[in-house]
């Protein structure tokens, strides 16, 4: 009996002993490369139980549940695992360095010791989107950083804002790479696969070691390099399928008929006799599927990187090919880079950094603001009655479509298409063929190189000198031959072209840094020098043929000229040149205590060739501190005794710091400059003399021009919890700019002088913050992570001129009003307009609107061709008139907030990524409506005015009716243009799937992914128009317009990562 006892004891304890065990395998991972980690640790704590990952980072062990998996490795981020139960595990690991490291100006710090504001953007986050450049791939990704691309032709540049507006003027941010300065055109010469980091100096205290040309931010781009071990080869491509982003419901051929008799019908006009039976005349054509047939998109980039412990090297090829959605437009890139360091003892390094690009493309010219000059508002404003190929009836003498390979104009062979009888825009199909056909491209060749060497004589010294160039020619050929579209757009003979541009500048750069501990105080002590010159010099001629075709040759007898007509053929030529130069000293101290005090000072001295004398050079200072309240005893005895013990880390940090702006100087505008052209200059007393053709003044001179300043204070918290898993930021800021430079109306100008003088008359601040939290889990089967950011900032005029009631308008265009003012105490750039106070529905209704003239005589205050049916509008100040005096506040570009949002998973072998970007509280003016609620020069309008404008029957409309009074009442800058600009875009949705390793290894890949994306693809607004997100449509003075321009387009890709 005592034996079954035992033995069922025994039994019993054994079925629990196996059940708790449980048997542990996977591979460990580097989590920026998804490549096995060979002879990591793995060891169950508290114990002395282990083993390490063969040479794939494969591993397997038993384990009880509910114990802890230790994972270390050298260089990488000890992990724990709790054991849960069996199964087989991806353990990420992330590179000691990458995480606790940021780049700063002229150096690297560690990120939990950074006290200015900086916030890093990795690699794995760069390739998660398919992008021509760099600065596409920020957008939504930190907190404080706008990035929008208005345009969306290929090759167009993206708009970069960080923290709001620096000035009225505009601040470019400044781009550094590999610790070389560049304008912002060339980091575009970057592809995005080489990119390791990027971080963003946000506030002026980060910045101010940059001085005068940090006044928008800085961006500081590292770029991969090679690491110690065999040659790795990767291969990254894709091929994208692209699409208009909206297609607009417009009016069909059967419509757009009854359309227009009704607004003849109106206007008292005989109806058009080809639209007596709108219903024969069906759908019509659709020009937008003409216009926008799609394009495409394909990149592919190899990457070669290793090297010795003496030497490292990593060499990249990158072509990228995008084609437009819009017919003969495209953008090409060709790249070469290469990165090297040598060790050349253990006290010197060199290294060297080399770009190689060729990049070109063709935009289309037909990017106005008119159905004339408008790809887009052209496809829907043509009239759908007539086809692309067939001209209008009333027009017998039109000639048929050029055959596709038709590549030259005469007079017997040309594209004269009439398409519009009741208006003047000529066929937008043949301009488009005439775009895409004329002889000509404009390609542009940058060489950047970057050499450096470094000097370590003792462990605390470190001497480095870098110095670099960038070099570009762009060379632009055209051909433009005979032609005619229509009366308006035509050529009577062949014009032949060049234009030359050549930039070149170089960067020299020396420091010294001094790292030194005594006791619990550490220093580090930073020391430099910075020249910069930079030139652009540029060339160009236009010839035209006085003896007809030149049938493809470039002959003798083609005289310069800048004329379209035969008659008043002459020559011409042009040539320009810019320069500028800075000259720079600066430093920094870093002082930390006990891991508990942080202290940071920067100063910087700049000079530069913009100013003259008195004012050449100006001084930046910069100061920040922090405090790490989680290292202190007192909030440790907290944790312990109160449960914070989930505070894993908490910093408050702040700071205040100055950089200058130069830009809005110009290029010695301070002296004065003069230009010899064309302008007739009048001698004599009495202004009958004869012109003379001469020199003029540019600008009147100011010798006391001085620079813009920006002063930034910023307040932070950094905090994490559950070990950082989930990590939160919050910041706050005030930024002043003080001294904006301005031409001053109040100088007088003469005959003769191009502009008023420059001078510091202007001052504005932004407020703002930012918030940023993220959450991730990276151990087990199953990993995810989760971000999102939300920024808000606003500006105020706080002088202009010194005179609260001087006003800077924007946006007039065509037969509108201006619609944007800069005033004192309000933001740059606001929407002003009438107030609509509804529709008219008598005649009596606007008759009974009157004002008394300055003569005595009553007039009608909307003059006699307003009627019913037309828009009315509040007089603001009820003196019976409307003017400017009745306008008031009617919208603003500057949204409530910006957010980003993040989500990335994986599983196995799947990953899937969801990145959207949230834009709220906005307004758009909408200057489309302009044309597409009225009948524009008798061309097409938007379907729903057929059910949804004001007619007799139909009082109750919000909506103008057709064939209204467009000059005196429609077309008036209103709050009629105003629509809510809020918009939630999916900018990225992708699905990806690697191949076990164990089978592709057997093809000698070490990883292989494939992937499926779509771009923008899915948008939630109310915004009536193509595309809600805008940025700046005519500078800072008329942001986020609508002028119905190119488009950004959705895009679906496929793509493949392969690492061998």
């Amino acid at each position: 009996m005592l034996k079954k006892f035992l033995l069922l004891i025994s039994v019993v304890f054994s079925i629990n002993f196996i059940a708790q065990n449980s048997s542990i395998s996977g591979t460990i991972k580097d989590a920026a490369t998804g490549l096995g980690i060979p002879f990591a640790t793995i060891q169950i704590k508290d114990t002395d139980k282990g083993t390490t990952s063969d040479i794939d980072g494969k591993f397997n062990i038993k384990a009880e549940t509910n114990q802890i998996l230790v994972i270390k490795m050298v260089g990488y981020v000890t992990k724990e695992m709790l054991v849960e139960g069996s199964g087989n595990f991806d353990i990420n690991m992330k590179n000691e360095t990458l995480k606790e490291m940021v780049v700063v100006g002229y150096g690297s710090q560690e990120s939990e010791d950074v006290t200015g504001s900086i916030v890093q953007v990795d690699s794995k986050q760069i390739m998660q989107t398919a992008v021509a450049g760099t600065a596409d791939a920020l957008q939504g990704r930190a907190a404080g950083v706008e990035v929008v691309n208005s345009n969306g032709a290929p090759g167009s540049n993206t708009e970069v804002r960080i923290r709001g507006l620096g000035s009225i003027n505009g601040s470019p941010v400044l781009y550094v790479v590999d610790g070389m300065p560049l304008d912002g055109a060339a980091v575009n010469a970057i592809a995005p696969q080489d990119i390791a980091t990027i971080d963003i100096l946000k506030d002026a205290s980060a910045a101010a070691i940059y001085g005068a040309r940090a006044a928008g931010g800085v961006i500081l781009i590292t770029t991969k390099r090679g690491q110690t071990g065999k040659p790795k080869v990767t291969f990254d491509s894709y091929y994208g399928v692209q699409s208009l982003i909206k297609k607009m419901d417009m009016m069909n051929a059967r419509d757009n008929a009854t359309a227009f008799n009704y607004a003849d019908a109106v206007r008292g006009e005989t109806p058009d006799a080809d639209f007596a039976d709108p219903d024969a005349l069906g759908n019509g054509t659709d020009w937008q599927d003409l216009l926008f047939p799609g394009g495409s998109m394909y990149n592919a980039h190899v990457n070669i990187s290793g090297g010795s412990e003496k030497a490292t090297y990593s060499v990249s090829l990158d072509y990228f090919d995008e084609k437009g959605v819009v017919p003969s437009t495209f953008y090409k890139r060709y790249s070469f880079r290469n990165n090297l360091d040598f060790e050349l003892s253990k006290k010197i390094k060199v290294g060297t950094s080399m770009s190689l690009v060729r990049d070109g493309g063709k935009g289309t010219s037909f990017n106005g603001d008119r159905p004339e000059n408008s790809i887009l508002l052209a496809a829907m404003s043509m009239d759908p009655t007539i086809t692309p190929t067939t001209p209008y009836t009333t027009f017998p003498d039109t000639l048929t479509l050029v055959p596709e390979d038709h590549e030259l104009y005469s007079a017997t062979d040309s594209l004269a298409w009439m398409n519009t009888p009741r208006g003047n825009t000529g066929n937008p199909l043949a301009a488009l063929h005439r775009n895409g056909t004329q002889y000509g491209m404009t390609w542009t060749d940058k060489l950047l190189t970057n050499n450096y060497i470094e000097f370590k004589p003792f462990e605390w010294l470190k001497i480095k000198s870098i110095i670099g160039c960038d070099y570009s020619v762009q060379n632009g050929w055209y051909y433009n031959p005979i032609f005619y579209i229509d009366a308006t757009d035509k050529n009577d003979i062949d014009g032949f072209g060049n234009n030359y541009n050549k930039w070149f500048s170089w960067n020299w750069e020396n420091t010294v840094q001094i790292d030194k501990s005594f006791g619990s105080h550490t220093f580090s002590l930073l020391g430099g020098t910075s020249a910069y010159d930079w030139d652009n010099r540029n060339y160009g001629f236009n010839k035209s043929y006085l003896g007809g075709s030149v049938n493809n040759e470039i002959t003798s007898n083609m005289l310069l000229s800048n004329t379209g007509t035969i008659n008043t053929a002459y020559n011409e030529g042009y040539s320009g040149f810019s320069y500028r130069r800075y000259a720079s000293v600066f430093g920094r101290l870093n002082y930390e205590y006990k891991d508990l005090y942080f202290f940071t000072g920067t100063l910087r001295r700049d000079g530069s060739s913009r100013f003259g004398s008195a004012e050449k050079f100006g001084i930046f200072p910069g100061f920040s501190a922090g405090w790490k309240i989680h290292n202190e005893k007192f909030f440790k005895n907290l944790q312990k005794n109160s449960g914070l013990d989930f505070i894993s880390f908490l910093k408050f940090r702040g700071g205040y710091g100055e950089i200058g702006n130069s830009e809005p100087a110009g290029d010695f505008a301070y002296n004065g400059t003069t230009s010899i052209n064309n302008s007739a200059v009048i001698f004599g007393p009495d202004g009958t003399q004869t012109q003379i053709s001469g020199s003029t003044v540019d600008y009147v001179p100011n010798p006391y021009l001085r620079w813009e300043t920006i002063g930034m204070t910023n307040l932070a918290l950094d905090a994490g919890f559950f070990k950082n898993k989930l990590w939160v930021t919050a910041e706050y800021y005030i930024k002043t700019t003080s001294d904006m430079i301005m031409g001053n109306p109040n100088i007088l100008t003469a005959w003769g002088v191009g502009g008023a003088a420059n001078t510091n008359i202007g001052s504005m601040e932004n407020k703002g913050f930012d918030f940023s939290l993220s959450y991730q889990k990276l151990e087990g089967e199953l990993n995810y992570s989760i971000s999102t950011n939300i920024s808000r900032v606003s500006n105020k005029i706080t002088k202009l001129l010194g005179d609260d009631s001087f006003v800077i308008q924007g946006g007039s265009f065509h037969a509108m009003e201006y619609y944007t003012r800069t005033i004192v105490g309000s933001q740059v750039g606001e929407f002003w307009g009438y107030e609509s106070d509804g529709i008219f529905q008598s005649q009596d209704e606007v008759d009974a609107l009157t004002y008394v003239d300055d003569n005595g005589l009553i007039q009608l205050t909307y003059g006699s061709s307003v009627g019913p049916g037309d828009y009315r509008y509040v007089d603001q100040n009820g003196d019976g008139q409307l003017n400017e005096e009745d306008k008031v506040k009617i919208g603003s570009p500057y949204p409530d907030f910006t957010m980003g949002i993040t989500g990335d998973i994986s599983y196995k072998g799947f990953d899937f990524n969801l990145f959207m970007y949230w834009s709220y509280g906005n307004e758009i003016f909408n200057t489309v409506k302009v044309f597409t609620e009225t009948p524009y020069e008798q061309t097409n309008m938007s379907s729903y005015m057929l059910t949804d404008a004001w007619r007799p029957d139909n009082t109750s409309a919000t909506i103008a009716q057709l064939g209204g009074d467009r000059q005196n009442n429609y077309s008036r800058s209103s709050d009629m243009f105003i629509e809510d600009g809020s918009f939630l875009r999916f900018k990225n949705i992708s699905l990806g799937y690697t191949i076990p390793e164990n089978l592709s290894r057997k093809v000698n890949i070490e990883k292989l992914r494939f992937y499926v994306a779509l771009q923008n693809y899915f948008t939630i607004t109310k915004y009536s128009g193509r595309d809600p997100e805008l940025g700046s449509t005519w500078g800072v003075f008329v942001q986020k317009a609508d002028l119905g321009n190119y488009t950004i387009p959705k895009t679906l890709n496929f793509g493949i990562n392969a690492t061998f």
